[in-house]
Formats: C-alpha cells, structure tokens, sequence
C-alpha cells in the first residue's frame, strides 16, 4: 500500500516538479512588480495573471501528456488543458494534472490500436489528424464539462483552507504532512496537492501560507540540532552535515532516517511545524510562490514585501519548539544503537543469485530518491568522490527511483524506496540504506569496490614487473584434449576460461564473437587469438589470456586451429601480450608438442617462459 501510494504521489509531483522553475519565476515576477511587491511596476505586473492563467497550466498539462506518452501525449496534454482553461475563471492547475494524463491515455490506446494498419506513405498524415481531432474533442469535453467541476472543486479545497486559517486551525494539518513526508511522499504533497492550491491563493490574496506547510526547513533544522548537541555515535558525528544540507541546500530527506529511528521524534517534528503555521496564522504571512528546495534560502527569496522577518521568524519558532521537545527524547536514550542505525542496521545485501551485478564487474552505480534531484544527487557526489583515489572505471550518478538508467549494476536508495526500486529494476542489485551522509552499508559497498581498486592494482604491478606467470596466465585458465564443433564454441570456451580466472566480465565474451565476425582472429600455424572489440575494453577487468587446446581442431574459415587463446588487455597491454605469446611459439618443434600434449604444466611453462 505505501509503494502504491508512493508511486501515485510520484507522479502527481512529476507533472509539476519539471516546471517548478516556471512557478518560481511566476511567483519572483508577482513579489517583484505587483502594486505591493519591492518594486511595483504597472506594465511587468501585467505579466502575472498570463501567466497564471495559462502558462502554468498548460506546462502542467503538457508535462502530465509527455510523461504517459512522449511528445505526442504531451501536444495533445496542452491541447486538452486549454479547453479546461477557457471553460472557467479559476487557474486551472488541477484541470491540467487531469486533463493532461487523460488525453496522453487516449492518444497512446490510438496509436496502438493502428499500429501496423496505416499504409505506408500516410503515416504523417494519419498521426497528425489523430492527435488533431481527438484534442479537438477533448479541448471540448473540458471546457464543456471538466472545467467546471474542476473549479467547484478548487474553490471547495480553498474555502476549506480559508476556513481553517481564519479559525486558527490550519497548524492541525501537520498531523498528517510530517508523517506522510517521511514516508517519502513530500514531493507528492507540495509539488502535487499544495503548489497548485497557494498558486490559487496568490491571485486573490497576492501571498498565500499553503506554500509554507511542507517546506518549512524549520523542523528538521531543529530536530538535527538536538541529535547534534545531545546525539551519540553515528548519529552525533553526521548531524552537523545533515544541518547543512537540510537547512542550506533544502534537501529534506537527509533527515527522515533520523526520524525513522526513533518514530517518537514525529512528534515534536509535528508541534514545531504547527506552532510556526500557527504564528504565520496569526500575523498574517504567507510566500508569494513555491519554495522549492525547502532551503532557508528560499524561504527569504519568496517573502512578501516588509514580511522577511515574519517569515524567518516563523521557521526559527519550529525549529526552537522541535529542538527543545526532541532534544527530551533524545536525551533519554542512554545507549548508542538507539540513536540511529549504526549497530541496528548491520550491513547486509538482498541479492539475486541470478541477475545481481557483481562488485567486481561494476560500472554503473546510481543513487536513486523519489525526485532523482535531491537526496541521490548529494549521495552521489560524496561516494564519487570517495571512490576517486580507488582509480576505477566506474560511474556513479543519480536519478528517481521510477527512472533507473537501463545500464545500472548497482542501485542505492533508502530504505523505504527499496522495494519501488526493485520493482523498476528487478535484475539489478539494489543497497538499501538509511542515510546517504554516513552508513555502514555504504562502507561496506565502499571496502568491496577497494578490493577490487588492490586487486586490479597488483595485476598492473605484476605486468609492469613482468610477474606475468602469476597474474596473466594461470594454470586453471588452460584446458587440453578439448573438442568443438565449430569456431564459436571454441571462442565460447577461450571466453569463459578468461571469465573463471577473473580477467573479464561475462559481456567481454559476446565481444570476442562480435569481433570474430568482424575478421577472422586466426593467427596461422595452426593458432587462434579470439579477442573481443575495443568497445569492450571497458569490460576487462585486469589482462590475461587463457590457453584451450584441440588435438583434432577446430576450423576458423578454412583454416584448422589446434591452440586457441584468448586475450583480454587493459589499454593497450593486449598487444604486448600477442608479441609476447607469438614469441613463445616461434619453436616449431615447441609448438607441435604443445598441440598434442595432455600436460597443462607444459603449455605453462612454455608461455611463461
């Protein structure tokens, strides 16, 4: 139930999010220029209802068509939000959220339902009356009926709020804000439900408190404080980070492990937001638009005129009310696993014996929260950096949860992300975490990918050293008296011996058949070197070569093969390794032995020689 209310939230939020810019540009220009702004301009102020009335919408409208169905559902989302806009007074954010997924919906079942029936030569002209015509209709449909009830139930939503603010009500809905929002849905609730609503308000009261009730940085600045001052052990040592990046940078999430930790903390989270929502009540304060990061920052660029210090006043209000009640809570807990996840959570990987990528094969490692811009994008940054001095080819990048890159091995994300994230990626490991600034399990992700920095470090020791008989060929990487039917199952088998001794990644294999067909690999003198593409270097995880014999041969386009040896090289090392093996095969008398021999400690010696 939570990942499917999640994921609904998600994609509230992803309609709007994209063009938050937009919303605050609006709400710059509306503090800037109105009759009661900084600098009241007449003709600039003119920008703001256009804007409001039709721009913002039908961004939202084309966003909400793009994301169900590309380009397409995003035209025919605008063209469907217009109709809903024209067919009421109220700005219709709403209308759009609606309007915008419903027309992509519909314009996706089209084009499936006559994919493949269009003759050729009319697709551009089935495609564009499609999309024409069914707009047409539902432009229509919205401005004839949607709009309206849409607007009754805008102005239901905010005679509710009105209501509430006027009886002094409005801090109640804490109650349900700060719990939903450590539950990951924060992006749902601004960006998909109070956005919307305080843009509305903003018309009609030219600043509005809706903007105020999620973003507020004033609760989780307070509560990290009091883990800072009165925490133990991991919680203590990555508190003042935590300060930074959620009061500063805006970036909520980094506390809401804090407050899983111990889930009485919702409590004080929840009487510091309602005491600075009750302050604002009273003085009559609100942002004239959106605050998105939640950053102390914002909270100051939004303000109305005269109303700075109101603003600032409030959140420091929450954060003193959610200090004092937390640092109670905190204070009695006497041992040190109590405090956060350090000796509660021990490192542990939910593994798929199958498809699970490897550590050692890694490349792509991304870090994923529910926007993809927030929380992951500060994980990401650190353990890149962290992982600089390994020296290793991989990438480390972020995104959302929904939208995991196809090329990803290794997915990082909290906890209460995990299981969305396996569900959008089922085949990749996913490391499930609590707190993206200090974990165990990060360490632990850390110390394997440090492994693999010393082992890929002593093979370039031991080439550089000429120590090629321990590292470059190892006895287990040669097999005699083998048969094949045919050049691939030799080349399959010189691939997988390269595989078993740690040299490539399973996909290096598939390279040395891609560049078989390429051009033949037969060498002459009854030898091949299958290799794989220089596409695939990034696939070789140290250099070697394994060695498969075949008395009776194995033809290569003509040509019979008795030795077939695969070669892997990191950079350049694989041609090298070809002047070193043709070197130990320019006996002829060797070589022949070599081609019959049932003793793999001879082809050893041989080649190491």
């Amino acid at each position: 139930m939570r990942d499917k209310i999640q994921n609904f939230g998600r994609a509230l939020s992803a309609m709007v999010m994209p063009n938050i810019g937009a919303f605050i540009a609006w709400g710059l220009i509306t503090a800037l220029f109105i009759p009661t702004g900084w600098f009241p301009n007449e003709h600039l102020a003119k920008l703001v209802t256009p804007m409001l009335t039709y721009m913002l919408p039908l961004l939202i409208g084309y966003t909400a068509g793009h994301n169900v169905s590309g380009v397409r559902g995003g035209v025919i989302g605008a063209i469907a939000t217009a109709g809903v806009i024209v067919g009421t007074d109220v700005p219709m954010f709403i209308g759009a959220m609606i309007m915008g997924p419903l027309a992509a919906w519909v314009i996706k079942k089209f084009d499936k339902a006559v994919e493949g029936k269009v003759r050729a030569g009319f697709e551009m002209l089935v495609n564009n009356f499609s999309l024409g015509i069914l707009g047409m209709i539902l432009a229509i449909i919205g401005y004839l009926t949607i709009g309206g009830a849409i607007s009754w139930i805008t102005e239901l939503f905010e005679s509710g709020i009105v209501y509430l603010k006027e009886h002094n009500m409005l801090p109640l809905v804490s109650i349900f804000i700060e719990p939903a929002k450590v539950m990951f849905l924060n992006n749902a609730i601004n960006h998909g439900i109070l956005t919307p609503l305080g843009t509305v308000q903003v018309k009609e009261f030219g600043e509005s408190i809706i903007f105020f009730l999620e973003s507020n940085p004033g609760p989780g600045f307070g509560m990290l404080m009091a883990y800072w001052i009165f925490g133990k052990g991991a919680a203590k040592s990555s508190a003042p980070g935590a300060v930074l990046i959620q009061f500063v940078g805006g970036i909520h999430e980094i506390y809401y492990p804090y407050v899983l930790s111990r889930p009485l903390l919702i409590i004080p989270m929840i009487l510091g937001a309602s005491s600075s929502i009750l302050f604002l009540t009273l003085v009559g304060a609100g942002l004239v638009g959106p605050i998105s990061p939640g950053s102390i920052i914002s909270v100051i660029l939004m303000a109305p005129k005269g109303k700075t210090l109101l603003l600032v006043g409030a959140v420091l209000i929450a954060a003193t009310v959610t200090f004092v009640t937390s640092a109670l809570i905190i204070r009695r807990s006497a041992k040190e696993d109590e405090t956060l996840p350090e000796n509660r959570f021990k490192p542990k990987y939910k593994r798929d014996a199958e498809a699970a990528a490897d550590v050692a094969k890694a490349r792509h490692i991304v870090f994923a929260c529910d926007a993809g811009m927030g929380s992951s994008a500060l994980g990401a940054t650190r353990f890149r950096k962290r992982i600089e001095t390994l020296a290793l080819d991989v990438k480390v990048s972020n995104s959302s949860v929904n939208s995991i890159p196809a090329d990803a091995d290794i997915v990082v994300c909290q906890q209460g992300l995990a299981s969305r994230a396996k569900g959008n990626a089922p085949k990749v490991r996913i490391v499930a975490i609590k707190n993206f600034l200090e974990d165990p399990v990060l360490d632990s992700l850390y110390d394997e990918l440090s492994k693999r920095s010393d082992k890929a470090a002593q093979a370039e020791d031991d080439v550089v050293t000429g120590g090629a008989s321990t590292s470059v060929l190892q006895m287990s990487s040669i097999k005699v008296g083998a048969k094949a039917a045919d050049k691939w199952e030799a080349i399959s088998e010189a691939g997988n011996l390269l595989v078993k001794g740690g040299y490539v990644a399973m996909e290096y294999v598939d390279a040395m058949m891609e560049r078989e067909r390429i051009t033949t690999t037969y060498l002459g003198m009854g030898i091949a070197i299958p290799h794989g593409t220089e596409s695939a270097k990034k696939n070789v995880l140290r250099t070697g070569i394994s060695v498969v014999q075949y008395p009776e041969g194995v033809e290569f386009d003509g040509e019979m093969a008795y030795l077939v040896i695969g070669i892997a090289g990191v950079g350049d090392e694989h041609l090298e390794l070809l002047a070193r093996v043709s070197e130990a095969l320019e006996d002829e008398v060797v070589l022949e032995k070599l081609k019959t021999t049932t003793d793999v400690e001879e082809i050893y010696k041989v080649l190491n020689a």
